[in-house]
Formats: structure tokens, sequence, C-alpha cells
């Protein structure tokens, strides 16, 4: 209803800023929207001492003039604590950081007064992190003077953007980005350089914290395997969902005596070379694959561009796909 309804109403997301002519017609807009849906309900802030908190925001009442004095939000919580000024890490972020800082404030602030009060706050908050008072101004100044100074137009071409990726290794990155600017700059001026630096080499990166994975422990794996006193004469291709200890010794595996039909055990009771072995710490992985389907794929693809003597089987799967790219090769080919 129009006689309690906000005469001033903005909203972001799920906050609005709302302006009423009484408490009370505050009060009975905030029962009207509730009575809508029981299963949305909504709360209220008022003001008090004659100013609100909205979002990163002071609204606060000017009795000298109609619009309201706004200024930048700082929780009751706040500590004031940023990184260090000494801290390892690229001088860029530094400047950033001061350079975002003062853009808020100034954007928020309704007048210049109210922007130097904030901008004296936050200034104090720099110097308590070890940042030079000297910086500090410098880039007050520089934000200052690019908002109110002309900007030079200048006709240019269109640049390359390049983006290179450093190690970061203290002030001498900062020199050597400096020094590879200056010289595309020089030789390529069409092209627009952008360092990115990123964590050098750490303890972690140089020694390994996890084992090495046991050859026996892979499963899901087309592999190759010989005959150590014949060589490749005597070689099989297989492939396993299983781990390769248990493709060989466990149950029905190439290599254990219960094993009634394979190929690895039927070699070995023919040859009568004591030297003649399947050593399974010897076997070479030809693929990995993620389900049966695809290791009967792989397995058949090595089959059939090599197949062993000791395999009995030409292939695991047909390979009608394989074939028609063969033909279609063969085709091109005369």
């Amino acid at each position: 209803p129009h006689y309690f309804s906000p005469t001033f109403y903005r909203r972001y997301v799920d906050d609005t800023f709302c302006l009423f002519k009484s408490p009370e017609n505050a009060d009975q807009f905030m029962s009207f929207i509730n009575d809508v849906d029981s299963s949305i309900q909504f709360d209220k802030e008022v003001e008090l001492n004659n100013q609100l908190a909205f979002l990163d925001t002071v609204v606060k009442r000017n009795n000298n003039n109609a619009y309201p004095d706004i200024s930048t939000y700082v929780k009751p919580t706040d500590k004031g604590l940023f990184y260090n000024f000494d801290s390892f890490i690229p001088d860029r972020y530094k400047y950033n950081l001061m350079y975002c800082l003062i853009h808020r404030v100034y954007h928020i602030a309704s007048s210049f007064n109210i922007f130097n009060e904030d901008l004296q706050v936050l200034r104090t908050k720099f110097l308590k992190n070890g940042f030079p008072s000297g910086l500090f101004d410098n880039t007050v100044n520089k934000f200052l003077n690019k908002q109110y100074l002309p900007d030079e137009k200048r006709c240019t071409v269109p640049k390359r953007r390049v983006t290179m990726t450093l190690p970061y290794l203290g002030p001498l990155s900062i020199v050597i980005r400096r020094r590879l600017r200056r010289l595309i700059g020089k030789f390529y001026p069409l092209i627009e350089l952008n360092i990115i630096f990123k964590r050098g080499r750490t303890i972690k990166s140089i020694f390994s914290y996890k084992d090495k994975f046991p050859l026996r422990c892979r499963s899901r794996v087309v592999y190759y395997i010989q005959c150590e006193a014949c060589g490749p004469s005597a070689a099989y291709v297989g492939k396993t969902v299983n781990t390769l200890y248990e493709r060989f010794y466990g149950s029905n595996g190439h290599l254990h005596p219960s094993t009634r039909s394979s190929a690895l055990l039927e070699h070995l009771g023919q040859e009568v070379d004591p030297k003649c072995e399947f050593n399974p710490e010897n076997i070479k992985v030809l693929d990995t694959c993620s389900g049966d389907l695809q290791l009967r794929y792989a397995e058949s693809i090595h089959l059939k561009h090599s197949k062993q003597t000791l395999n009995t089987q030409e292939r695991s799967i047909p390979l009608h796909i394989v074939r028609l790219l063969y033909f279609t090769y063969s085709l091109f080919e005369h």
C-alpha cells in the first residue's frame, strides 16, 4: 500500500536500502512483506545515531544538506592487518593493494573531506604494516592525477600481448622484468610483454614424499613379458583388470602351479634350459586404460601390430574400426 511504502528503494542482490516517512511506516512495511510468504522472512536494521551501515558504506544524515554523507565502512573487529611490506612477494602486489584500497575509498566517499578522512585512516594502517609513508603518498598522487589530469591519447596500432612466466627470485626478478620489457619495447614495439611470477623451486618439489608405486601393484594395464633366456622369440602380450601380481601368481594366474592353460607354463615345460623363466619384475607396461573394454581394444591393437609367439589369439575383440582406417589409408596411398 502506498501510505506506508518506502519513499526511496534500492536493492543489491538480497540487501535493500529504504527510506520511510516514519518508523511506524517501516514496521508496517516489514509486517506486510513478511506476511506474503511464511517461508520467506526479512530482517531489518534501523539507523543508530543518525547513521546506518549498508554493504561497504556508512550512510549518515546531514542536516545541512539534502543528501547524506557516505563514507567507507570498517568493521569493529578490523585489526588493520595487511601483508607486511617486507613480505617476500613481488612489489607489484604491494603497489596494487594500496592503489585498490585508495580507489575504493575515493569512489565511496560522497565528498572530498570524507575522502581525506578515510584516506588518513587508511594511511595509518599501511604505516603500521611497514609501508613507507612516501610510497603511500606517491600512490595517492598517482591515483588523483589519473582522475583529474587529462589523459594523453595516442594513436597506436593494437599490440600483440605475449605472456611469459618466470620464477620469483626477489628483487632480482623485478630487475629482469624491467630489462626484458625495455628490450622488447625497443626491438619489437608491436608486442606488449606481460610477465607473471610464480613460486620458485621448493624442497617439496625436489624431494618426492611418496614412494614409487610397485610394478606388481599396477592394474588395468596391457603388458609385455618375455623369457629371460629366449628373449623376444618367446614373448607374450596380455591385459589385466586386476594387479599384475594377481595376474601372474593368483589363482588361475600365468605362473600359478594349478593353472591348467598357461602359455608361459607350457613354454617353461617344453624348454630344457634351466635359465628359462619369466620375471614379473621385468614386465613392460604398454598401455593403461580405465575399463575392461578399453583394455581389450588396446590389447588387440598391440597384437595386430606385433603378434608375439606365445599368444594363441590374434585379438581380444574385433577391430572393425581399425580395419576401416587401414582400408582408407591404403586407398589414399595408392
